[in-house]
């Protein structure tokens, strides 16, 4: 970049907002060194730097920039051999810890900031180093007593020497035969060694060392004989202690510049995080944008702010340039924002390509190879320079070093010389910029150049707005619309006499005063159209906003017709879903009503052949073998057969329609329907009354009645098996299947559970080779589904 193009556009201003937004002293440097880029690659990766600090930022976090110190002097001394204070250690430690935790930050971050995150992969850390200096130095900078057992030693040596002196010399002080010659009942120090202070006229009735005088003479300090030696102990120890301290620097400060390399390169890429910091922090508080960076040549500025002026005065600035034309020529009266403007693309480049965000609503920028200025009264009394001159030497500079991809930017061309004369020389030097496809941003007062401009494919007019009625500028720029220098409109607001103003007016060529009539007939144009134009873009935006109102209406009424559609078939998905429950509970209750009507009509049908044989036998006949008992037969001493038992028993009591029966050694109560008669002694094992003997052919038939009635009311529809092994399980469905074989029950649920499915599989391969089991499926959902099986018999 051309020096003076730097110092023209006040860079060093901007660097120096940017350097107090910096955490670190170090930062702070860097900023004002900081250079600008001009590889497309390396700008694109600052800004994609900045963008991710800010976006750390926006999230509430903070960079972890606290303790560091700016310790480049310190590391650098402690690796050619020079010993380290403690305080200078401390600062190391801290620094350090600052090291690591930023390290860790940022690598925290690697999905919200990759590029920063990168930074971490080359910061070293150094745990061991911050260890030892960690267990050697407090948080004062003193030596810590653990420093080493040595140094514990010492300083332990010395309390308790210091500790024998001051109780020796205590001793002495109280001592009645020695208060005379005190001059104060104290101890105190002179250079290193205890002393009292003893009256002058008895010095020599008090033993002991002078080592100094009051001013006066009056008052000796004297060292007593007594603690001579205590105090030599602690003058010894205290010198030991200082070389064990000398030490333990000495092998702190080695270790520290063994690490020298390691440490100042990840200092330094700290501090490249503090400058990206201090950009996000600046973009930040200025509302800037990131700027789009484009091949090629093209500049847009929208609503762009100079970054020097107060943010609520400063009036945006729309630009373009680059795309049809690359020289933008800006016209209008003195005070009117020129400069201002050409300053502002200036320095947005320069921010742009140094990794700065915009203060912009949205900006588009090249990088630009080099930015050269000639801006400002450049006048040298030191070189004998005019003004002109001054300009000239720059203008040469430029026009001997511009290339194709540079930003020139010139205020008033030519300036300060003959207008026919300057006016030629401007359109050569514009000409030569235009052949080389230079972008050029350039003010001038010549009305020659707006024509030139004119008459140029690629070249474009421009101006600063200036107020007819306020007779005042707005320094709003106007782009593709020549401006006036209104030098007559700003006299007369100035106060200049009005007759005076005419005659200047007299004086102008017919052809300037053409023109100037023409371009305020422009600018008279451009207001209406503008007027018009507002007029226009309001009926726009509230036809924008009807649209968008029948749009969202529209979008509603079909939202809610979804909605009702969604809910009609849900509730007719609900109605068909509830149907079918209910349904299937029915038909499961119609079942559940057959199997209980068949099994009743069954257990009447036994009842009444009981009833049939009863009555066919005299009340006072015994008895047949094998009948059962009621209340009224069951007497004690009967022997009986338990059919729930298969078991001979004796009756021991009767109690409405119960028996207790005495089974062996066991009592139990039964009814009085469920106990056969019997002749045989409870002493049989036997249990099947076919297999007695004596059991006539009558009691067997009657038995088998009984016992078909006993299965009939007990067999079941479903039986859970949940919890058993294979082996336990399948005793329990053989019976299940036998009870409901009985009964006349034609499909048996088997509830098995899901868990593992081993007994699911193995009752299933169980029952397909069961003769009685006609077919099995899986259960329906609202029956078990899975956790049960369903036999037809």
């Amino acid at each position: 970049m051309a020096r003076f193009a730097i110092k023209t556009l006040e860079f060093d201003k901007v660097k120096n907002m940017l350097a107090s937004k910096a955490a670190t002293f170090l930062g702070k440097q860097m900023v004002t060194g900081l250079q600008i880029e001009s590889d497309f690659g390396k700008v694109k990766l600052l800004q994609q730097e900045t963008a991710e600090a800010l976006r750390i930022l926006d999230e509430g976090k903070r960079f972890p920039f606290g303790g560091a110190y700016n310790i480049t002097a310190d590391v650098k001394r402690a690796e050619l051999g020079s010993v380290l204070e403690p305080e200078e250690l401390l600062h190391v430690l801290t620094t350090l810890q600052a090291l690591r935790a930023m390290k860790d930050f940022v690598a925290d971050n690697n999905e919200m900031a990759p590029a920063l995150a990168e930074y971490a992969n080359y910061m070293q850390q150094f745990g061991r180093l911050e260890k030892q200096i960690e267990s050697a130095i407090d948080d004062h900078g003193e030596i810590k007593d653990s420093a080493s057992p040595k140094l514990n030693g010492l300083r332990t040596a010395i309390q308790i020497a210091k500790n024998r002196v001051k109780d020796k010399l205590d001793s002495i002080l109280h001592d009645p035969n020695n208060q005379k010659y005190f001059q104060d009942n104290l101890v105190t120090m002179r250079g290193d060694r205890y002393v009292i202070p003893i009256k002058q006229e008895y010095k020599m009735n008090f033993p002991g060392i002078v080592h100094d005088q009051s001013g006066t003479g009056a008052t000796l300090f004297i060292e007593p004989l007594a603690v001579v030696n205590l105090n030599n102990d602690i003058k010894r120890y205290v010198a030991e202690e200082r070389e064990e301290v000398e030490r333990i620097l000495r092998t702190l400060t080695q270790n520290v510049g063994a690490d020298a390399n390691g440490i100042l390169a990840t200092l330094e890429i700290f501090t490249k995080l503090d400058v990206i910091c201090a950009k996000a922090l600046l973009a930040q508080e200025q509302h800037a944008v990131r700027p789009m960076m484009v091949l090629g040549s093209s500049v847009e500025i929208h609503q762009g702010r100079h970054p020097l002026l107060n943010k609520d005065s400063v009036v945006p600035l729309d630009v373009q340039l680059g795309d049809k034309f690359t020289m933008l020529l800006i016209t209008g009266p003195n005070t009117g924002g020129k400069t201002v403007a050409l300053k502002a693309v200036g320095i947005f480049a320069l921010m742009a390509q140094t990794g700065m965000f915009i203060p912009a609503l949205s900006a588009k920028l090249p990088v630009f190879r080099a930015v050269y200025a000639d801006i400002g009264d450049e006048q040298s009394i030191e070189q004998s320079l005019s003004t002109f001159s001054a300009h000239m030497t720059n203008l040469i500079s430029i026009l001997n070093e511009v290339k194709s991809g540079d930003l020139v930017l010139i205020d008033e061309i030519c300036a300060g010389t003959d207008p026919n004369e300057g006016a030629a020389l401007a359109m050569s030097m514009l000409e030569h910029l235009h052949e080389q496809k230079v972008l050029t941003m350039v003010t001038t007062h010549y009305s020659e150049l707006k024509t030139f401009a004119y008459g140029h494919e690629g070249m474009e007019n421009a101006s600063v707005e200036f107020d007819p009625v306020s007779l005042r500028p707005t320094y709003r720029l106007l782009m593709g619309v020549p401006g006036s220098s209104n030098a007559f409109n700003i006299s007369r607001r100035l106060g200049l006499a009005e007759d005076i103003i005419k005659q200047a007016g007299e004086l102008l060529n017919q052809e300037h005063v053409h023109m100037e009539n023409v371009l305020q007939e422009l600018d008279s144009e451009r207001r209406r159209y503008e007027s018009g134009s507002a007029e226009i873009e309001q009926l726009r935006r509230e036809a924008e906003q009807l649209r968008n109102s029948l749009s969202y209406s529209k979008a509603e009424f079909e939202r809610r017709k979804n909605e009702m559609l969604r809910k009609a078939r849900e509730q007719a998905d609900e109605i068909y879903r509830r149907s079918r429950r209910e349904s299937e509970a029915v038909l499961k209750e119609l079942r559940a009503m057959k199997a209980d009507y068949d099994t009743k009509m069954l257990a009447q049908k036994a009842e009444e052949a009981r009833k049939k044989l009863n009555k066919t036998l005299s009340e006072d006949a015994p008895l047949p073998e094998g009948a059962p008992l009621t209340a009224q037969t069951a007497k004690k001493g009967l022997n009986v057969f338990v059919v729930s038992l298969g078991k001979n028993g004796v009756i021991t009591d009767v109690k409405g329609n119960e028996v207790t029966v005495q089974v062996g050694i066991l009592k139990m109560n039964v009814p009085a329907g469920k106990c056969l008669l019997t002749k045989a002694q409870p002493a049989s094992t036997s249990a099947e009354p076919k297999k007695r003997k004596g059991f006539t052919k009558n009691a067997a038939a009657n038995y088998a009645h009984q016992m078909f009635v006993a299965k009939s009311s007990s067999a079941r529809q479903e039986i859970d098996v949940r919890g058993m092994t294979l082996d336990e399980a399948i005793p329990v469905v053989d019976k299940a299947i036998d009870d409901a074989l009985i009964a006349g029950i034609g499909q048996l649920r088997i509830i098995h559970g899901k868990g593992t499915g081993a007994l699911r599989a193995g009752l299933t391969a169980y029952l397909e080779t069961n003769r009685f089991v006609k077919k099995l499926e899986v259960a329906a959902l609202d029956a078990g589904g899975s956790g049960a099986t369903v036999i037809d018999l």
